[in-house]
C-alpha cells in the first residue's frame, strides 16, 4: 500500500477549507507490493554498500502520478546555472519542501509531510513526518532535525533570523514543540493563515525549506553547543572568520558536497570546482511512482556554470540543452530558438505569466536627503514622469514588442485582485500633462538649461539604480532617462552589479531603483512589495518597513502607510478567503491612491526549452518566481525516452 498524490489534488491554503481538520497528504492506493530501484542503485545493493530499496524508503512514501506516463531510468538532464544566486537550482534539484504549490497554483500539497492538522482559530499546527524517513546519507530524519533548525539555527543570535512564515505580524516567533518522532506542533500568538504557503516558497535566502534543510546528525559538529571543544580547530582548518561562518557554509547544499539532503538529486561537484555543478541520485529519496519504481528516473543533473547566456544559447541550438527556463529564454532569442527547434530537436514550454511588470521604477520617498525626499516623495512629480514615459517605444525597442504597457499591479487575469485605477493611471505618454504635473507637483521653475530646480533651488538630480546582469533593465533606464530630461529632469541611469544594488538598497543609500517584481496573480498574497513596504524589498519605504519590524534606522510612516501595514498583518492572519481578499484589495486601492511606483510593461506569455526526448514535462507551467517552475511539476517523474538523453 502506497499513499498516492495526484498532481492536481491540491489542499487550498485558504484555510476555511481545512481549518480543524486532519489533512492526509492524499487517498491510498493499492499498488505492487515490491518497489523497483535504478540498475546503478541494484549494483550497490548487491556489493553490500547499500541496504535493499524496501529499507531505504519511508513506510508512507509520497507516491508521485507522472503527467503523461511511467518513466524508465537513466539519462543525465543538461542544463545551465550562473556563477551566483542558483535561482534555477533551487527549483529543479532542490525544490523538496515540508509543502508544495500544487502544480496547477490553486494551493499546497503535503510533501516531506505525510498529514497535518489545523486548529480552528489558525494558531496551531500539527505536522506529522513520513516514519521512517531517511536523509541522503541513510541516517533518520525526524522531529529532532526540526528541532535543531528551531532551536539551534534561528534561535542562536549569531546565525540566521526566523523566516517571516514562522511569524504571525510583528509577534515573537511560532513556537515548535515535539509531540514524537514523526510529529511536531507549530503555535502562533496570532493566526497565522499563510503559514503553508510560506512553507511552499522558494528563495535563495530563507525559503519554505528552512526547517528541513539542516541534517542535526552533521552540523552539530559546526555548532559550539555541541562541539565547543573541537570547533576551533574547524574553524581554523577552513579558513573562516567565525564558527558562524563555517556552519553558513557547512549547511549551503551548493557549496558542500558532504552534508546530506532530502532532494532527489545530491550535489557531487559544488560550485567553484569548475564550469559545471554535478547533483546525482539520491538513493534514499522518499518517492516513487504508481508503480512503486523508486525516484528519480533521470541519473543526473549537469549544471553549466557560465556567466554569458550565449554560451548556453550555443548550447541549446546544437541540442545539448535539456531543459532550461532561465538565461536563454529571453525575448530577443525566442526567434532564434523557434528556427533552431529541429536541429536541436527540442520544443517550447509556456510559463504563464504572473509578474506585476518587468520594469518597475522605485522612487525613495524616505531618503536620507531631506531635498530629495521631498522631490521624490511628491506624487504629482512621479505621475509627471510617468506620463512623459513613451511605453510602447521602450517596449518596441528594448522587449522586441512583447508586452503590454502597464503600471506595476495584479494582472486583469487575476480578477480577484485587480485594480484598474492602480493598472492605468498616468499610463499614456503625453509631454503636455507630464510638464503641467510636474509645474504643480512646485518645479516649474528653470535654470538656464532648461534643468528644472527643487526646493533647494538647484537642479533636480538623481540616479537610476540599475543592476548589470539584466541588460533589459539598464536599455529600459537609458530611454526613460531621455524621456524624463525633455521635460527637464536631469537623471542618469548608474549601472552596477547585482550585490551592489542590495546593499545601497539595504543601507537606503539609493534615489531610484528599476527591479522587475513579482505578484501579478495570487503570488500577490505572498510578496505585495510594490504597493505595501511589507518587505526589505520595498525599495520607495525601507525605513518604514523598519519601523514596522520595530528595527533600527526605522522612520515612521505617514497614517495611509500605517494602515496598509495593519492590514498586511490581517491579511496573514484571517483565515477566511474573503475577508482576506478584502483586507488585500484596499491595501491595493490605497497604493492606487499614493502611486509609489511607476511600471512600464508587464509580459506576454514567457517560455522554456525542453529535449523532444524528455517526457512528463507540462506544455504549460505558472510562470511566477514564487510558484517555482519547474519545482510543483514534479521533476523526479520527468525521464529520457530509453532512458537517454540523447
Amino acid at each position: 500500500m502506497y499513499e498516492m498524490s495526484p498532481r492536481k489534488r491540491a489542499h487550498r491554503t485558504t484555510l476555511a477549507a481545512f481549518a480543524g481538520l486532519t489533512v492526509a497528504a492524499a487517498a491510498t492506493v493499492g499498488l505492487a507490493d515490491t518497489y523497483a530501484e535504478a540498475p546503478q542503485l541494484i549494483k550497490r545493493v548487491a556489493s553490500g554498500e547499500l541496504p535493499p530499496v524496501a529499507e531505504r524508503l519511508p513506510k508512507n512514501p509520497r507516491v508521485l502520478e507522472p503527467l503523461d506516463s511511467v518513466g524508465v531510468y537513466g539519462g543525465v538532464w543538461r542544463t545551465g546555472s550562473k556563477p551566483s544566486a542558483p535561482t534555477w537550482n533551487l527549483r529543479t534539484v532542490g525544490y523538496d519542501h515540508m509543502f508544495h504549490w500544487s502544480a496547477d497554483w490553486t494551493g499546497v500539497v503535503p510533501n516531506i509531510a505525510a498529514s497535518f492538522d489545523v486548529s480552528a482559530d489558525a494558531k496551531v499546527y500539527t505536522i506529522t513526518l513520513r516514519e521512517g524517513m531517511r536523509w541522503s546519507d541513510g541516517d533518520p530524519f525526524d522531529t529532532d532535525d526540526i528541532l535543531f533548525a528551531y532551536e539551534q539555527v534561528f534561535g542562536h543570535p549569531d546565525l540566521a533570523e526566523f523566516p517571516g512564515y514562522l511569524r504571525s505580524g510583528k509577534e515573537s516567533p511560532a513556537v515548535i514543540e515535539k509531540v514524537d518522532a514523526q510529529t511536531f506542533t507549530v503555535t502562533f500568538e496570532r493566526p497565522n493563515a499563510s503559514f503553508l504557503e510560506g512553507m511552499a516558497q522558494v528563495t535563495t535566502q530563507i525559503g519554505g525549506d528552512a526547517l528541513t534543510k539542516y541534517p542535526a546528525h552533521y552540523m552539530r559538529q559546526f555548532h559550539p553547543a555541541f562541539n565547543k571543544d573541537g570547533l576551533d580547530a574547524l574553524v581554523k582548518g577552513a579558513g573562516t572568520s567565525s564558527w558562524a561562518d563555517l556552519f553558513s557554509l557547512k549547511a549551503d547544499t551548493w557549496l558542500n558536497p558532504d552534508k546530506p539532503t532530502l532532494n532527489a538529486w545530491v550535489v557531487r561537484v559544488p560550485y567553484g570546482s569548475g564550469n559545471q555543478v554535478v547533483a546525482e541520485r539520491n538513493p534514499y529519496y522518499w518517492k516513487v511512482d504508481t508503480q512503486g519504481q523508486q525516484l528519480p528516473y533521470i541519473d543526473r543533473v549537469v549544471f553549466e556554470i557560465v556567466q554569458d547566456p550565449e554560451v548556453l544559447l550555443l548550447k541549446a541550438l546544437a541540442g545539448e540543452i535539456d531543459m532550461i527556463a532561465t538565461m536563454v529564454n529571453t525575448v530577443a532569442n525566442k526567434a532564434v530558438l523557434f528556427d533552431g527547434r529541429e536541429k536541436g530537436d527540442f520544443d517550447f514550454f509556456e510559463l504563464i505569466p504572473s509578474d506585476s511588470n518587468l520594469a518597475t521604477y522605485s522612487f525613495n520617498q524616505v531618503h536620507k536627503d531631506p531635498v530629495l525626499r521631498e522631490v521624490l516623495a511628491n506624487k504629482d512629480f512621479r505621475a509627471g514622469l510617468s506620463h512623459a514615459i513613451n511605453r510602447q517605444e521602450i517596449i518596441d525597442l528594448v522587449f522586441i514588442g512583447q508586452g503590454t504597457p502597464m503600471q506595476t499591479g495584479v494582472l486583469p487575469s487575476y480578477e480577484p485582485l485587480y485594480n484598474e485605477q492602480l493598472a492605468k493611471q498616468f499610463l499614456d505618454y503625453d509631454v503636455d500633462k507630464a510638464n503641467a504635473l510636474l509645474d504643480k507637483a512646485g518645479f516649474a521653475q528653470r535654470d538656464d538649461d532648461g534643468w528644472r530646480l527643487g526646493p533647494d533651488g538647484q537642479p533636480i538630480e538623481f540616479a537610476i539604480l540599475t543592476r548589470a546582469d539584466k541588460k533589459f533593465m539598464a536599455d529600459s533606464s537609458l530611454m526613460v532617462v531621455e524621456h524624463w530630461q525633455k521635460v527637464g529632469i536631469n537623471a542618469r541611469v548608474d549601472i552596477v552589479e547585482r550585490s551592489l544594488v542590495r546593499s545601497r538598497k539595504n543601507a537606503n543609500e539609493h534615489d531610484v531603483i528599476i527591479e522587475d517584481f513579482p505578484g501579478g496573480a495570487r503570488d500577490a498574497f505572498l510578496r505585495p512589495t510594490p504597493w505595501v513596504p511589507m518587505h526589505h524589498n520595498a525599495a520607495y519605504g525601507i525605513p518604514w518597513y523598519d519601523w514596522h519590524r520595530g528595527r533600527e534606522g526605522g522612520t515612521e510612516p505617514p497614517a495611509h502607510v500605517k494602515r496598509q501595514l495593519e492590514l498586511w498583518d490581517q491579511v496573514n492572519s484571517l483565515a477566511e478567503p474573503a475577508e482576506r481578499e478584502a483586507a488585500m484589495r484596499e491595501i491595493l486601492q490605497i497604493a492606487a491612491d499614493s502611486f509609489y511606483t511607476i511600471g512600464i510593461v508587464v509580459p506576454k506569455a514567457d517560455y522554456g526549452i525542453v529535449s523532444n526526448r524528455m517526457k512528463n514535462v507540462p506544455k504549460q507551467m505558472h510562470g511566477s518566481y514564487w510558484f517555482a517552475p519547474p519545482g510543483p511539476t514534479d521533476p523526479p517523474t520527468y525521464y529520457f525516452v530509453d532512458g537517454k538523453n540523447g
